[in-house]
């Protein structure tokens, strides 16, 4: 008898966001040792159920990161600056001058949270995955991050803060724990 262990492994990567799988699998091949081709049939075998269990997980978790990401409302973009001609034949663009309040480093869109620092893909990947699990729509699960931060903000205008505070918030929910929620 053979003791055989096959480890398999893939990483995806996604919006520079890796994930990792790998499956390892350990087993006792029963064929004797004077029948090579044999022994390397069934470790073939092993690393062909550790390949089709691989693939599976990482289908299940691209399925999932599609639904939610078909569910969430992509971010607006703003529209392009217009292009403006130097007679040179060259364009540039023609970015209009406007005061503000704020110091150039996001700082004004966050008013008085301090630095701005948006929340990440996974955070918010995390919250829509949440919000099914608990059975809301995008805009349902809006509203309630809305009620968390004290404000009106879609997922995606979340700083990484508000991101924590309202995933610690609806994980304790769906806990059944609300004593350790914490506070914007």
């Amino acid at each position: 008898m053979l003791k055989v262990n096959v480890g398999l492994s893939r990483k995806v990567s996604r919006d520079y966001n890796s994930t990792g799988f790998s499956v390892n699998l350990e087993g006792e091949v029963c064929v004797p040792l004077d029948d090579p081709e044999m022994v390397v049939e069934k470790i073939k075998e092993l690393y062909d159920l550790a390949e089709e269990s691989l693939h599976q997980q990482v289908a299940r978790y691209e399925e999932e990161t599609a639904v939610a990401s078909r569910d969430a409302t992509p971010p607006s973009r703003p529209a392009p600056a217009p292009q403006r001609s130097f007679g040179n034949g060259r364009t540039g663009r023609n970015v209009p001058r406007t005061s503000s309040s704020g110091n150039g480093n996001g700082a004004a869109r966050s008013g008085n949270r301090g630095d701005f620092s948006a929340a990440t893909n996974k955070q918010i990947q995390y919250l829509l995955t949440l919000g099914k699990r608990q059975g809301l729509t995008t805009p349902q699960l809006e509203q309630r991050v809305g009620q968390i931060v004290g404000r009106e903000v879609g997922l995606y205008d979340l700083s990484k803060e508000e991101a924590g505070i309202v995933l610690d918030d609806l994980t304790a929910e769906s806990n059944g724990n609300t004593s350790q929620r914490r506070s914007v």
